[in-house]
């Protein structure tokens, strides 16, 4: 184990500011935070990082230790803590994290810690390692070489591999993965590689449906899905069940379970609603699409989770396989950035035409609470209604995070669903079978298989038609329901409107984006709405659009127009009509206004969504980053964490360019937490500058000059010891919130700090020094709890007498 340590912390609660300690009282807790990784410190679990450093967390997730990885002492690492994920990111991996190159769930130590990541990751560390470019083949074989790293799955549609390296040798893979700056301490991306993403899990989304949709008048023409291939990738599909019996075509396995069989019954349930026979049931619980071909690919193993790359790798075999349709009711938390799963959507949806079912999520009634893959581009997002056609309270609601997109895409029946069963498996153990052979759930995954099994009826009807002529008719024939875009899409498929639908709206929803507040000088915004037809004769629509502001009331008058009330789409071409949305109105009420726009002819209606955000009250708040020389810092990072109950926990951050960085927020009271970097050679120099609060209530600019900064350092006044190394974090309360900023150094690292803007005298500020400290080979700890405060921002440094000594 090394050199035993003295193990301390000081907590502070700061009545006016930060401060840079000398001496520090020890206590004896778990809280001590990740420099005090001794005696006292109970770990529950060790998570390694990309880096292959190593972070040590206790029964409930905290950080309790961090040991750098062989050939990374001194490299600074910063933490932060907001809306319940804790997050441990090294200096050197911050910019490549901020251009999208490496997936920031590989630092979430609340991502990593879940039981199932810890799992997947016991042993190993897993990736997904997509190339680019020339030296795609070099980079590949550095990435084979380093350690004793595995390649598993080829996963060709984004020229990526599966990767598992031993956690000992994660730092090798680091090395291959990235390569330092010139001039620089700061790493990139080695030559050859794309973007690394963490191999993460995800999960079933579980929580009278058939003739709700209308498929008694697809089958009644004759429309079965005969001749289509829909693949459910899930927990497996059990053949044997008389509704599937003869079904699957091709079935394989992408987990670590031992075999195809579904042990949980998700996957059985979500192919019999999408092709069932019925014939268990006399046709009572037939599916929709009743004699299309079914591909079985188990990308979710015995315990309802799966790996991404085995994931991705089932969208690849099924497609390969010949499927016009993949049903993925599946999901996780979705990032603003495009993970795996979503390129990975996007691509062969572009490439082969293939169209994704996927399901919405059951995350419930809150903004912003659609998963991944849901949230790509491509896919045909569902969320779910009852039998009365109301939306689920488990269904998850759009915006997308990120740009405020519309998501989802359309909703289907999702609430007590009858479909069949497998035998023994965990949801009939757990809910029963009723009757004989079937089991009643719900969730967005019930939901999906009921679109997956629609677009199969209109691919047959139709069997030149890819993605994008299923996804646009199926989208535009919808039943509308008394909800926004964001909650339903534009609304309930309806599969005998979709079979008789000639015109469609080739965008199935319209975006335009956030209009800066003030509003009183905005510019209309327009956009386009293109209709093609795809019949044989010309079809005139009558147009009309119909607003809902951000409370559920009607928009203002006039708020979204279009550009004409009528328009002739000439058979087999298409015609464009401009929507327009002008934010001047609106008054006071701020945010989310969404719109349908309804056109009716030809004996058909077409629906189409769209949405703009209009930006509540908000100011610049421009940052200038000055380096210890007193010029423009050459490399600095900031970020602006809203403190309000307006906040969603998100933090919002901006590039520096030649020292200045500008960030939108809406009015309100931040953390403000930056870093300078004066040298970029000296990457083990950190200068950490923050303002605890930040009230913005105009246009604001804030000055981190890294001359004010402050060397960190923590003496125990105890002879014969050495600092291993220290941690400082601060901590702003509010009753709705609180977010958490720290750095930790070994005693090769330098950390200074400094106190921005005035004095916090409302006791919402608290901070935390942590140390390490050899003393010998005998582990020896002083504990006392220890309290101050300092009357100044920039106050003399905490200081206690130890009251015992180590023996």
């Amino acid at each position: 184990m090394g050199v035993p340590a003295v193990a301390a912390a000081a907590a502070v609660a700061l009545a006016a500011g930060m401060t840079t300690p000398a001496a520090a009282q020890p206590v004896r807790s778990a809280a001590a935070g990740p420099a005090a990784s001794g005696p006292s410190a109970e770990v529950a679990h060790q998570l390694t990082l990309i880096t292959g450093d190593r972070v040590s967390v206790d029964a409930k997730g905290r950080i309790v230790g961090f040991r750098p990885a062989k050939g990374r002492a001194g490299i600074p690492v910063r933490k932060e803590i907001r809306d319940g994920r804790t997050l441990v990111i090294p200096a050197d991996a911050q910019r490549l994290i901020a251009s999208g190159k490496l997936d920031r769930r590989l630092f979430d130590i609340t991502e990593l810690n879940r039981p199932e990541n810890r799992r997947a990751q016991q042993h190993d560390l897993r990736l997904i390692v997509s190339y680019r470019g020339a030296q795609s083949a070099r980079a590949k074989a550095e990435v084979r070489d380093a350690g004793a790293t595995r390649i598993g799955r080829s996963l060709t549609s984004l020229n990526a591999q599966s990767v598992a390296t031993p956690k000992a040798d994660a730092a090798d893979l680091w090395q291959a993965l990235t390569s330092e700056q010139a001039g620089s301490e700061q790493r990139t991306t080695a030559a050859g590689v794309d973007r690394v993403w963490l191999d993460g899990k995800r999960k079933a989304t579980l929580d009278r449906s058939v003739a709700q949709i209308g498929t008694q008048a697809a089958w009644s023409a004759g429309y079965t899905g005969k001749g289509v291939k829909i693949a459910v990738l899930d927990t497996g599909v059990d053949g044997t069940h008389p509704d599937l019996v003869g079904k699957v075509a091709a079935a394989k396995n992408f987990t670590s379970s031992p075999n195809l069989r579904d042990r949980i019954g998700h996957g059985t349930h979500v192919a019999s609603i999408a092709a069932g026979s019925g014939a268990k049931s006399g046709g009572k619980f037939k599916g929709v699409a009743p004699d299309a071909t079914l591909l079985a690919g188990k990308v979710l193993g015995d315990d309802g989770f799966g790996d991404d790359s085995g994931i991705l790798a089932g969208m690849e075999w099924a497609v390969a396989q010949g499927a016009d349709i993949v049903n993925l009711s599946l999901g996780g938390m979705d990032t603003p950035e495009v993970d795996a799963l979503e390129a990975g959507v996007n691509k062969l949806s572009a490439t082969k035409g293939v169209l994704f079912a996927i399901a919405a999520g059951n995350e419930g009634s809150g903004a912003g609470t659609v998963g991944s893959p849901g949230s790509a581009d491509a896919a045909l997002t569902v969320g779910a209604v009852d039998v009365k056609d109301k939306l689920a309270d488990f269904s998850s609601r759009g915006p997308r995070v990120g740009d405020g997109a519309v998501k989802p895409d359309v909703t289907a029946p999702g609430v007590d669903i009858t479909a069949a069963s497998a035998p023994k498996s965990e949801i009939a153990l757990e809910v029963g079978e009723a009757p004989p052979g079937y089991t009643t759930i719900s969730g967005t995954s019930m939901a999906t298989p009921h679109v997956a099994g629609a677009a199969a009826l209109l691919k047959q009807q139709h069997p030149e038609w890819t993605y994008t002529q299923l996804k646009s008719v199926l989208a535009s024939s919808t039943k509308p329901g008394a909800y926004t875009p964001f909650q339903q899409g534009t609304g309930r498929i309806a599969v005998d409107r979709a079979l008789t639908q000639s015109v469609v709206s080739e965008q199935v929803s319209v975006g335009f984006g956030v209009q800066q507040w003030p509003h009183t000088d905005d510019t209309p915004v327009t956009e386009k709405i293109t209709y093609r037809n795809l019949g044989t004769t010309d079809v005139t629509l009558d147009l009309t659009a119909a607003g809902t502001g951000p409370k559920g009331k009607p928009a203002p008058a006039g708020f979204f127009t279009l550009g004409a009330q009528q328009v002739t789409v000439p058979a087999g071409g298409t015609a464009d009509v401009a929507l327009t949305a002008d934010t001047r109105l609106g008054g006071a009420e701020t945010g989310a206004y969404s719109a349908y726009v309804v056109a009716t002819g030809g004996g058909q209606t077409v629906r189409t969504g769209a949405a703009v955000e209009r930006e509540r009250e908000a100011y610049d708040v421009v940052v200038k980053a000055i380096g210890r020389t007193g010029k423009a810092a050459v490399g600095a990072e900031v970020s602006l964490d809203d403190l309000g109950v307006a906040s969603d926990g998100s933090a919002f951050t901006s590039a520096f360019k030649n020292g200045v960085a500008t960030l939108r927020v809406p009015r309100g009271t931040f953390v403000l937490n930056g870093t300078v970097v004066t040298d970029p050679k000296k990457i083990r120099e950190i200068d950490w500058l923050a303002q605890p609060k930040l009230s913005v209530t105009k246009n604001t600019t804030v000055t981190l000059d890294a001359r004010r900064a402050k060397p960190a350092a923590i003496t125990l006044p105890v002879k014969g010891t050495k600092l291993r190394g220290l941690q400082s974090e601060f901590s702003v309360s509010t009753k709705y919130d609180e977010v958490t900023y720290g750095w930790m150094v070994d005693g090769k690292g330098t950390l200074r700090t400094a106190h921005v803007g005035p004095k916090i005298t409302d006791g919402s500020l608290s901070q935390r020094w942590a140390g390490n400290w050899n003393k010998g080979r005998r582990a020896t700890t002083t504990s006392r709890p220890a309290a101050g405060s300092s009357s100044s921002p920039r106050a003399s440094p905490v200081s206690t007498r130890p009251t015992s000594s180590p023996r």
